[in-house]
């Protein structure tokens, strides 16, 4: 049966400016309050091995954000790494489903987890409700409790219903993922933020956001926070370390970055490639960036300039008056840097 509906992600859209009554971008505020915890940018860094251990944990917690351990490492190095954060309380760990998820996030909950992230590919699953249901029984507000992914309306309302905190939206989405050519299904993310945010609970928008006005797009579509994997991919906090070669005769440096179900992440983890199953992510090697904080500090700075081309002074308030208009690709190639194919073109006088 073919569905009616149409997907559209970030560069399907483009946001419509309306009255501004601000003086300066610097007045808006990016603040999101969660469950009593307060956070000055609405960035989380991904949980993925490449991306979020200690250093980057503890840098993106400093400049005010969310950061999301990952959690392909034995559960004593994980309640190591742990220990370590300078700010654990705007620090979530990670855990599968099963027995062995429930088993990290106890040992974890002993020294101090707060935010536990139960986090699988395909999170509208019997087994991630059953794990979020054991938590919340056992745990009951003690905890936050953030669990995906999903990409539908059913699929956040049948976590919420377990009782999940924040919901993560995203499925094939990401910059490393294949799930989408692998096996046919998805939905694009703008499309899956604006039906999953109907439920009701805070959203974290997983996938997808290559340039800040993605962001600001998420933000706008419904999320409450936007997770960063690519993005941050190669900067001097992910774990991993340079690598230097030579490419068309110069040196070019780079750092690893792979989907945690591509095939190089499942023989580390994993033991190899089971039979049975496909890899749906892949590893690459991205420039190195140097330090995060030039990222983010970039993405910001597109967040606080959306709100005022919106006329508003918080997210929610962008949430409320946001307009979106679908455009062409020649209108989304218009909005892109183009003044450079004229250069060889003669000048009119």
């Amino acid at each position: 049966m073919l569905s009616n509906l149409k997907g559209l992600t970030f560069d399907d859209v483009i946001l419509v400016p309306g009255y501004n009554g601000i003086k300066s971008r610097q007045n808006v505020t990016t603040t999101v309050e969660l469950l009593g915890r307060t956070f000055g940018i609405p960035l989380v860094s991904s949980n993925m091995d490449t991306i979020t251990e200690l250093e980057m944990a503890n840098a993106m917690t400093d400049l005010g954000g969310m950061a999301v351990l990952h959690r392909f490492l034995t559960i004593e190095d994980n309640v190591k790494m742990f220990e370590k954060l300078k700010n654990k309380d705007k620090v979530s760990v990670s855990i599968g489903i099963g027995q062995d998820g429930l088993e990290r996030a106890e040992a974890l909950i002993a020294v101090g987890a707060s935010m536990i992230c139960v986090d699988v590919a395909h999170g509208h699953s019997k087994e991630v409700n059953r794990s979020v249901k054991a938590l919340r029984e056992k745990h009951g507000s003690n905890i936050l409790i953030i669990a995906g992914n999903v990409a539908t309306y059913a699929g956040a309302d049948y976590l919420a219903s377990a009782g999940a905190d924040v919901i993560k939206v995203g499925i094939g989405s990401g910059s490393v993922c294949s799930t989408r050519i692998k096996t046919g299904f998805g939905v694009p993310q703008l499309s899956a933020l604006q039906d999953c945010r109907k439920v009701d609970r805070m959203i974290i928008s997983d996938g997808g956001t290559r340039f800040p006005s993605d962001a600001v797009k998420a933000l706008a579509a419904g999320a409450d926070f936007v997770m960063l994997g690519g993005m941050l991919a190669g900067t001097d906090e992910t774990p991993g370390s340079v690598i230097e070669s030579e490419v068309n005769g110069s040196k070019i440096r780079f750092k690893r970055f792979r989907g945690m179900a591509s095939k190089e992440a499942q023989d580390d983890f994993m033991g190899g490639m089971s039979d049975w199953k496909t890899a749906e992510g892949v590893s690459m090697d991205v420039v190195y960036k140097g330090p995060m904080k030039k990222v983010i500090l970039d993405i910001m700075g597109g967040i606080r300039s959306g709100l005022t081309y919106c006329g508003a002074l918080t997210i929610k308030d962008l949430q409320r008056k946001a307009q979106f208009m679908e455009i062409t690709q020649a209108g989304r190639v218009e909005g892109t840097p183009h003044g450079m194919d004229r250069l060889d073109e003669p000048s009119s006088k």
